[in-house]
């Protein structure tokens, strides 16, 4: 589509700007934030409650030394993961975007072709399930021209801003 003036037509362009490390780690902080105090904080007083372990008056020791608490502790953890990809690939698929990602003006987008559910899951793995790659994978960010994880890599993904950036142009500022 070309807009029209008296001397100059121009383009006009869809251009995706690339996301930030820090914009990128930010949103993902306030992600973690807001999960904790909406969803976990709830989820593990009620799971708590119902099976009847007081978490309060509960000791390192008691709960290594008790395999029915330790799995009571285990399941918990295992079912909050869960629940934190739920909550991140949800959010991205259905808007684009988690809380964090809408706060910072930030979205995901797939490189090909319509983003698909297995996608937006497969990028989200290292965020949750695969803590101890996300430093390795936050690093290699550092180095890569579209500031890419290796989960976008593999899912064809990227962080893109959808805020609207209006460059400046010498040409078209002198007319």
């Amino acid at each position: 589509m070309l807009i029209m003036t008296d001397l100059l037509a121009l383009p006009i362009m869809n251009i995706k700007v690339i996301a930030s490390f820090e914009s990128r780690a930010f949103a993902y902080l306030i992600d973690v934030i807001v999960f904790f105090f909406l969803i976990i904080i709830p989820f593990s007083s009620i799971y708590y409650e119902l099976v009847g372990l007081n978490v309060e008056a509960l000791t390192i020791e008691q709960a290594m030394n008790s395999p029915k608490i330790l799995n009571i502790l285990l399941i918990g953890y295992s079912a909050s993961v869960l629940i934190f990809i739920f909550y991140l690939s949800s959010f991205e698929y259905l808007l684009g975007a988690t809380i964090g990602k809408k706060v910072l003006g930030l979205m995901v987008v797939s490189k090909s072709k319509k983003m698909s559910l297995l996608q937006i899951i497969l990028r989200n793995l290292t965020k949750t399930v695969l803590l101890n790659v996300l430093a390795f994978d936050c690093f290699l960010m550092i180095f890569d021209a579209e500031k890419r994880r290796v989960s976008d890599f593999l899912a064809n993904t990227l962080v893109v801003s959808n805020r609207k950036v209006i460059k400046k142009f010498g040409a078209v500022n002198e007319l």
